[in-house]
């Protein structure tokens, strides 16, 4: 009996720790629990410590020197507001605080909190989001340094009630004569707030630490990038809205908010095949895959939110007239759009196996087309990272290092005029919202990636008339393209890196291996080279003239990415088996 009551008594325990940290994190997947650390551990819900995106911090001074509002400063009477400094009491003495906002599930969620000098009193906490700046219309005539309200600023409240015991969050929107206020629902479910009591965050007195979330969509409404210059924290001296002033922080900016994205307008497509034929010698017309669509090829898309899929594969392919010879030839495309992360998305991929095209004038164990776009609310990317060859020979050289748009001439009097092989043709491109557009445009990315391209004018040139042949091996396509949504300030970004680039004295053709770069709004390139073989014209690495410089394995790689708040770049190149 008594080891089973002591089983009984622990489980007991352990439920209602669990429902405890799951309540504390049911609004807007953030824990508010009256501290700083994130519990749960990775992953959500977040905490400060987490940290969460898009936050603004508020540091205030305390004693003799703090910013504050003369006694008879009223919330309600603007133009009584008198600014100095001084001490502020220390239950509402700012030390600092935070806000946060995030979209989650499709709805802003806004998180703040703060700390106070002395918990020898509730706390009545104001966070004042406001268009105008103090610069262009101070609150007062003694109040220079606060902003002046306008019809459709919002205050955002915070205020306990027996030492902590009772909390109420509350917000107002100003109109033009006084504040109207919003209903925010049950406390856990629209909103929840918490103070360190009991204390676990170091050097803080219990009570003097406070937190909130709020769920901005479906009760003041989204706050967008734009809306408000600026936001402050201050404290009054009671509940009532109309209560005396007390302390104050500096404005600050309020220049990233994030804004829900629209994925009505959000579309993927993209298509792929593992192989076309073009021979007019003998009459061929022929695209690989083509079990799920007679004309070859797969092909996938998708408009609002939701995915589509599709691939294709044959064996063991012998085209008549020794066009094309290979064994495994495949193709798929997938498109998606998601609300979360908010986005547009399509990887459109191709491979052959034991390539041989027209009698082995190219050959190659495997080729790899791979075709990814990304767009969303704020950017759009394109990548080929999963594009190779294996084992490539072309007219009987192997080509070990491939860069992007390397082209091939072919011999005039074998293949005719203008013949050409080209390898890992790429053409990818963005497209941004033109600038200063704040909204109405489109984030867009379009890649198509050939790995095998061949044109021959003429294969039979001893017969009368131009006998043309086309053959392209492995090709993917993709588009993705998303709604724009507002980013304070816009974000750039810039890379590019190469292996190795050579010039010579005199000038030569420029040889430039293993070149990678991204668009201004971000992106991935990423070049792998089993080897790396350049020409030399001068002895100045102690080489003869006409040598070839030689290197292994090599990798080039360049990344970008635009946030909300922040953008940034990395780009690297290593080279190995570099001869001393």
């Amino acid at each position: 009996m008594r080891n089973t009551s002591g089983r009984t008594f622990v489980l007991a325990i352990a439920l209602m720790l669990a429902g405890i940290l799951q309540g504390s994190s049911s609004v807007g997947s953030f824990e508010i629990d009256g501290n700083l650390t994130d519990d749960s551990g990775p992953g959500e819900p977040l905490d400060w410590n987490s940290p969460p995106p898009n936050v603004t911090t508020f540091i205030d001074q305390t004693g003799s020197g703090d910013d504050i509002f003369n006694l008879g400063s009223k919330e309600l009477d603007q133009n009584g507001w008198v600014c100095e400094t001084g001490s502020a009491p220390p239950k509402g003495d700012i030390v600092k605080g935070a806000i946060s906002f995030r979209i989650l599930a499709r709805k802003q969620y806004l998180y703040f909190s703060f700390f106070r000098q002395a918990t020898t009193g509730d706390v009545h906490m104001d966070y004042e989001f406001n268009q105008l700046t103090a610069t262009s219309a101070p609150a007062s005539q003694s109040c220079a340094t606060l902003p002046r309200r306008s019809v459709g600023d919002v205050v955002i409240t915070f205020d306990t009630d027996d030492g902590g015991k009772n909390i109420q969050v509350r917000a107002f929107k100003w109109n033009g004569a006084g504040f109207i206020e919003f209903p925010l629902g049950v406390k856990g479910v629209f909103w929840d707030a918490a103070v360190n009591i009991p204390n676990t965050i170091p050097g803080t007195a219990a009570g003097a630490f406070g937190e909130g979330a709020l769920n901005l969509t479906d009760t003041v409404g989204n706050i967008g990038c734009g809306d408000f210059n600026g936001i402050y924290m201050k404290t009054r001296a009671s509940t009532a809205i109309d209560s005396a002033l007390k302390d104050r922080t500096r404005p600050q900016s309020l220049t990233v908010v994030v804004p829900t994205p629209d994925l009505s307008k959000a579309k993927a497509s993209g298509s792929a095949f593992a192989a076309h034929v073009g021979d007019t010698v003998t009459g061929v017309q022929l695209t690989l895959p083509n079990n799920v669509n007679p004309a070859g090829g797969v092909a996938s898309g998708q408009a609002g939110e939701g995915s589509n899929t599709q691939s294709d594969a044959v064996l063991s392919v012998a085209v008549p007239g020794g066009a094309l010879e290979a064994q495994v030839l495949s193709a798929s495309s997938s498109s998606n759009v998601t609300a979360e992360p908010a986005g547009a998305a399509n990887t459109s991929s191709a491979e052959v196996t034991d390539v041989r095209i027209l009698g082995g004038l190219v050959t190659a164990k495997k080729v790899t087309a791979d075709a990814e776009t990304e767009s969303s609310g704020t950017a759009s990317t394109f990548s080929s990272l999963g594009s190779a060859f294996q084992d490539l020979s072309v007219q009987g050289v192997a080509q070990n290092n491939v860069n992007p748009n390397t082209t091939i001439g072919l011999p005039e009097a074998l293949y005719g005029p203008g013949s050409f092989v080209k390898l890992y043709e790429r053409i990818g491109s963005t497209g941004t919202p033109p600038p200063g557009d704040l909204t109405g445009g489109l984030f867009t990315a379009d890649l198509t990636v050939n790995m095998i391209r061949i044109h021959i004018t003429d294969y039979l040139p001893a017969v009368l008339g131009n006998q043309t042949v086309d053959v392209i091996v492995a090709s993917a396509t993709s588009h993705t393209e998303f709604a724009q949504i507002l980013i304070c300030p816009p974000q750039t970004v810039s890379g590019h890196g190469f292996v190795l680039r050579e010039t010579t004295q005199p000038a030569l053709v420029p040889v430039v291996v293993g070149f990678v770069d991204i668009q201004a709004n971000g992106g991935f390139d990423h070049q792998n080279l089993d080897a790396v073989a350049a020409p030399t014209a001068d002895s100045g690495a102690g080489l003869p003239a006409g040598s070839v410089l030689t290197a292994g394995a090599s990798v080039s790689e360049s990344q970008g990415a635009s946030f909300t708040d922040a953008s940034a770049a990395s780009t690297y190149a290593e080279v190995g088996g570099v001869p001393c």
